[in-house]
């Protein structure tokens, strides 16, 4: 049976909030969720007798990570083609095993939650409610099942398309009624989809606002896939609140920040969600690391450059933002999502500090989960993260994950799933 300590003496506490990092501290745990955080010089003897101890003196404690943008039905190719092929041509059952893999690689790597941003018909469903009900061992999830888009629209192979506000009403209602916990919709094509047009609004504002109506009426929300800053606009005015790539992009390669705009963004609390993928990788990778990649870098160096000088003008300018991967797109494997916040900070020029909580609390208050993860706290899941080092100071340290535990129990030590899991 894998370890369920009872205390946490932990040398370093990231909490997740934001706060810096405490020295010393213990998490005190009751039937997989966080009981008590305190200094360990305030533990009293009933809290230390007999309680089952994991010591952690020699490393860093944080939350469990939160991917809010990732793709599970994806293979992660070397190019999209290669991905667009196995998601179209393979089973349902390969692709439901290929779903389970990649949500375990996930967490092996201290991802502890996980928002599945469009699969193929409603596989992903199926695999949510299988690891939610102990039948394998996964991190949490969330599913939107096919993400909805037009005929010729990014994505239109996932199965859910819709050309009117009828058929945008029809389509929300379906994946919601299935079981998906969210609407996923294209509002513009995608670099991934040939037929597409990457920058084109496919949808009008009359017509996101069915979807973002059937969404608010179920008590969920719509995540929208935006490359452009025309469809970033028709989004804001219909309400979508969650905004997936949030690209100022007026034309390929040329990126306008719109101050008033993201004033609107805040002002309704609408959440831009960051993409730090292969290419994005690939560019850190050779600029901050010096490592050559297997991209093709081409057009996109300079693209990227202007791209991450419009992002960091939305950063400061206090919309609140999320870091995720896109895993499964080409070049983009589960299980190293230390990558996308390593390449955060290079980019964006944040803190360490700040990428973390960008990939924890933020996070868990865009799903609606920041009542139970996302931050170490009383009341809160115990999802924890284990490493060495201080991350605070060093974010590639996240690469290591020592230790990761889901409810309370270690599910994953060095990178490794535990293979007797029950929960």
């Amino acid at each position: 049976m894998p370890v369920r300590p009872e205390l946490i003496l932990a040398g370093r506490l990231i909490d997740g909030t934001g706060a810096a990092p405490r020295e010393r501290m213990a998490l005190v745990l009751r039937e997989g969720g966080i009981e008590a955080v305190v200094p360990q010089t305030d533990l009293s003897r009933t809290q230390r007798q007999g309680a089952s101890v994991l010591d952690l003196e020699d490393a860093t404690v944080l939350p469990g990570l939160i991917d809010t943008h990732a793709h599970l039905t994806f293979n992660a190719g070397p190019n999209h083609e290669v991905v667009r092929s196995a998601v179209v041509g393979e089973s349902d059952g390969r692709l439901a095993l290929r779903s389970l893999t990649n949500a375990q690689a996930h967490l092996a790597g201290g991802v502890t939650t996980i928002r599945d941003t469009g699969g193929r018909g409603f596989l992903t469903v199926a695999v949510r409610d299988a690891v939610r009900d102990g039948l394998v061992l996964g991190p949490r999830l969330q599913v939107s099942g096919p993400a909805i888009t037009t005929t010729r629209g990014h994505l239109n192979y996932l199965g859910a398309i819709a050309n009117s506000a009828a058929e945008m009403r029809e389509w929300s209602r379906k994946v919601l009624d299935v079981g998906a916990d969210f609407i996923k919709l294209c509002a513009t094509g995608g670099i991934m989809t040939a037929e597409s047009e990457p920058l084109g609004s496919q949808y009008t504002v009359e017509e996101l606002r069915e979807a973002v109506d059937e969404a608010e009426s179920r008590g969920t929300l719509v995540a929208a896939h935006v490359l452009a800053g025309e469809a970033l606009e028709r989004c804001v005015r219909a309400g979508v609140r969650s905004i997936e790539h949030c690209l100022w992009q007026d034309e390929p390669g040329v990126f306008r920040f719109q101050p008033e705009l993201a004033a609107e963004m805040r002002e309704k609390q609408i959440f831009a969600g960051l993409t730090f993928a292969g290419v994005s990788q690939a560019r850190y990778k050779e600029l901050q690391l010096g490592a050559g990649s297997g991209a093709d870098m081409g057009v996109w160096q300079q693209r990227l450059a202007n791209r991450y000088a419009a992002e960091r003008e939305m950063v400061a300018s206090g919309v609140r933002y999320v870091l995720h991967s896109d895993a499964g797109v080409r070049e983009t494997p589960f299980g190293t999502f230390w990558l996308t916040l390593a390449t955060a900070v290079f980019e964006l020029q944040i803190s360490p500090l700040e990428a973390i909580t960008a990939a924890t609390a933020s996070p868990a208050a865009l799903m609606g989960l920041d009542q139970q993860v996302g931050t170490l706290q009383p009341g809160r899941r115990a999802d924890i993260l284990v490493v060495d080092g201080d991350p605070s100071e060093r974010i590639e340290l996240l690469a290591r994950p020592k230790k990761v535990l889901l409810d309370g129990a270690v599910v994953a030590e060095c990178g490794h799933l535990q293979t007797d899991f029950g929960r």
